[in-house]
């Protein structure tokens, strides 16, 4: 089996049969967690054997040993609970809800509550004085919100090598990164490594583009 597929099989595993939220909880949260509202019914769906955001993230962290990880938006727990299960990288998280009470993640991990739009609510994250070698975007995903978070926070909060991914990678939010927010970095660490992936996204075999991006090469396992 090749890395990929471990890591495929790793994530499917600790998912499975997994109560993720519980309707009421689901209702609680206001904005149900940043997601529509028939994804209640899909969301405890198992996913197929393609290849997934998660399954991405888990792999490049356990590959290059990223030390640092940051999740901003975080919704019902899905995604960082699959990190936290399978990789020792250091977890913090950013969302604009509370965290959902029915997922309990296996490990600590820092979880700072604000909104990606207000400047203001990035500076107890700031304070934590970490520079991330890995970041995953999945909160507002047009250009206010993209800008925001890089300007607040993402640009001057970089180890000397990182990682970032940003999710629904779809053609306007990724020409808004790679005209704004690209030459910034590129600017500060020169050549980039940028990819853009067709993956499974929580829906099972509904697929969405990620944009990866990295100041220094990348090996990813196309299985």
């Amino acid at each position: 089996m090749s890395t990929l597929e471990v890591t495929r099989f790793m994530n499917r595993n600790v998912c499975m049969d997994k109560l993720w939220i519980t309707r009421e909880e689901w209702l609680k949260s206001g904005d149900l967690y940043g997601l529509p509202d028939f994804a209640f019914e899909l969301i405890h769906e198992p996913l197929s054997d393609t290849t997934s955001y998660s399954d991405i993230i888990v792999y490049l962290i356990n590959k290059y040993k990223c030390k640092n990880y940051l999740e901003i938006g975080i919704s019902v727990l899905k995604n960082l609970f699959q990190v936290a299960s399978n990789t020792k990288t250091n977890l913090v998280a950013y969302d604009i809800n509370n965290l959902n009470p029915c997922v309990e993640v296996p490990r600590s991990f820092k979880f700072i509550k604000g909104n990606v739009m207000v400047p203001e609510d990035w500076e107890p994250l700031r304070a934590l004085n970490i520079k991330h070698d890995f970041i995953f975007s999945d909160a507002l995903h047009h250009c206010d919100g993209l800008q925001s978070e890089f300007d607040n926070y993402i640009k001057d909060s970089l180890a000397d090598n990182w990682i970032i991914v940003w999710d629904d990678a779809w053609d306007s939010p990724t020409a808004y990164i790679k005209e704004n927010l690209l030459p910034v970095l590129r600017e500060k660490y020169g050549c980039l490594f940028i990819k853009k992936m067709m993956v499974q996204e929580w829906i099972p075999d509904h697929h969405h583009p990620i944009l990866i991006v990295s100041n220094y090469r990348l090996e990813i396992d196309a299985s």
